[in-house]
């Protein structure tokens, strides 16, 4: 299951698993699930991306001692964004790199649906799959495992007529369960300047490549289990990263974002100031702090469907965490949008095409594969 070392060798896929705390409970089982999956070994390597002298990157070598897997370790500790560019960088041998974060569990059938995807004819910079929430602890966990109800990806998976491919799906990928063509990546660069060090550089990627004239599929059988652990802190961080990654690709990609997005960060924070207002009202009509309970009233009118079945318990946490995630993406959106039109903007977020570049034009000569948008079948 190691990568290989002969550089003059052109292989057609490693699979990366990128992992910053290393956690035994869940990187362990992505191991397990890789190396049983399939009657064909694969090159897999551990990207790591935690700090040199973190505890962690000695329990990641505990791990592994009896392990035929590789390790990656970035020279100092990166976002995972900034880790999937360096390696890469450091990859050019592979025609594809399939990444799975260290709590995307394959399931069975994940890597023969990997080598297909690669197989496909259509020049594809991009696949991306479907992440199914499994129960973990947290709050944190809890409230993205309800949220992924309503999931866009999810709804093309389900149904009896749902398709094995969709070409340019009004879908956002997950950077947790892709595949990338070493190529596309090469030319367009893999994660944006503007997006190193924060979220949504797997959107942004998305977004361009579709752009420059690549293609991006949907598998549904690129199938991952995601073994979400977050307390609610947790959480919030990770809510105001999302924010400020949605502010950056609704400021470069406008209407092409949106329709694959179903976050409307804006709707929190309306309901929120009303919210207040009312609480400010209320010191002269008290019938007005009623008003406070908007934000858990719009909450359940809009996610009744994540709701329905959950018990008890896990409706409450979600109506009282919920608003709080919302307000954070809402608060990171803004703030980074007003803080962009203070700040001098970098001129674009693209890499200069290398000379001899695969150009739009020739790929779409060869891409006659009609609308975007349409589901494909093997």
């Amino acid at each position: 299951m190691s990568a290989r070392t002969d550089p003059d060798t052109e292989y057609e896929l490693l699979v990366a698993v990128v992992t910053n705390t290393v956690p035994e409970s869940t990187l362990s089982l992505v191991l397990d699930a890789l190396r049983r999956d399939g009657t064909e070994p694969v090159d897999v390597v551990v990207l790591y991306t935690g700090s040199p002298q973190a505890a962690a990157g000695r329990t990641l070598d505990a791990l592994l001692r009896d392990r035929n897997v590789d390790v990656m370790r970035t020279p100092h500790a990166m976002r995972a964004g900034e880790a999937r560019q360096f390696l890469i960088e450091h990859t050019a041998r592979y025609r594809f790199v399939a990444f799975l974060d260290d709590d995307c569990v394959p399931l069975p059938g994940w890597l023969p649906a990997v080598r297909a995807a690669c197989a496909d004819p259509l020049p594809t910079a991009l696949f991306f799959g479907p992440r199914y929430p499994v129960a973990a602890a947290g709050a944190g966990s809890l409230v993205r495992a309800l949220e992924t109800r309503s999931s866009r990806k999810l709804a093309l998976v389900t149904g009896p007529d749902a398709p094995e491919a969709v070409v340019d799906p009004k879908v956002l990928s997950a950077a947790g369960n892709i595949i990338v063509s070493v190529a596309a990546a090469g030319e367009l660069g893999l994660t944006g300047p503007l997006f190193s060090r924060t979220a949504f550089e797997d959107v942004d990627f998305q977004l361009r490549a579709a752009r420059h004239g690549w293609i991006v599929q949907f598998h549904s059988r690129l199938e991952v289990e995601h073994h979400d652990e977050l307390d609610v802190s947790a959480l919030l961080r990770k809510s105001w990263h999302s924010g400020k990654g949605m502010a950056r690709c609704s400021a470069l990609y406008a209407a092409d974002f949106w329709q694959r997005c179903r976050w409307r960060p804006w709707r929190a924070l309306v309901s929120w100031a009303v919210a207040l207002a009312c609480l400010g009202a209320a010191l002269l009509q008290p019938w007005a702090a009623a008003g406070a309970l908007l934000p858990v009233v719009l909450n359940t009118c809009l996610h009744l469907r994540e709701l329905r079945g959950a018990p008890l318990l896990h409706r409450a946490t979600y109506l009282l965490v919920k608003p709080v995630r919302d307000l954070a993406i809402g608060l990171g959106f803004v703030t980074h949008r007003i803080a962009g039109r203070f700040t001098s903007r970098p001129n674009g977020n693209r890499v200069a095409l290398p000379a001899g570049a695969t150009t739009a034009a020739q790929r779409g000569a060869l891409n006659e594969h009609g609308d975007m948008g349409t589901s494909r079948t093997h």
